[in-house]
């Protein structure tokens, strides 16, 4: 059974050491800084720079392409149960991109709704980053998210700053943050029809001269 107390797992240490049993040292237990302050984690932006943006969509939400690093530092091991964004503003909610293999359409491609740009599978870590992470390893590769419209106030080209964290075996929450840069689709300007009739009452109307019939003699006398 998982101790979780770290101050009852700490006097258990220190009752062992005294009936004389030998411990390795306090850096090399497992469970040290899973239940301390220190999650034993490293997480930041990912090496694949060139891909990282918060793009909107045609329907006008936005697409989360975002170069995720994990590192288990510690001796140890993390588990990392679930994953999640945070947008900068209120009621933000980001889902992840499901794994194309169970929809079998496109099985080793993702892509977000209406879009036609695709990620290989492979570098995608939306699909494994569920998993346990023995000292020294790592978690790399893109998470892909997709999330309900921003307000408007949140212009094209700004940068914004995301969260990211992750859910491990102890109910932590580790969290990094992520600055990101916003593109949103341009404007569409309302063509407005415009009338090559000028202003009602803008011109006189023209005034047509009558002619005025005149009877042709007809040679006879009203005698």
């Amino acid at each position: 059974m998982a101790i979780r107390d770290f101050e009852a797992l700490t006097q258990q240490w220190r009752e062992l050491e005294a009936a004389g049993i030998s411990l390795e040292p306090l850096e090399n237990r497992i469970g040290v800084d899973a239940c301390s302050s220190g999650f034993g984690l490293t997480i930041r932006r990912g090496r694949d720079t060139s891909r990282s943006e918060i793009r909107e969509l045609k329907d006008g939400r936005l697409a989360y392409v975002l170069p995720i690093f994990i590192r288990r530092d510690r001796p140890g091991k993390t588990v990392i149960r679930d994953s999640w964004i945070e947008a900068p503003w209120p009621g933000g909610n980001i889902d992840f991109l499901e794994d194309p293999r169970i929809e079998r359409q496109h099985p080793e491609w993702y892509n977000f709704p209406s879009d036609t740009e695709r990620f290989r599978r492979e570098k995608v870590v939306n699909h494994r980053i569920n998993r346990a992470l023995p000292c020294g390893s790592i978690c790399e590769g893109l998470v892909l998210g997709v999330g309900s419209p921003p307000p408007e106030d949140y212009k094209n080209n700004q940068w914004l700053e995301i969260t990211f964290g992750i859910l491990d075996q102890w109910d932590n929450e580790p969290s990094a943050k992520l600055k990101v840069r916003m593109n949103r689709q341009p404007a569409h300007t309302k063509v407005i029809a415009t009338s090559t009739r000028g202003p009602l009452l803008s011109r006189r109307d023209p005034i047509v001269t009558k002619r005025r019939l005149v009877a042709a003699p007809t040679g006879k006398s009203r005698k």
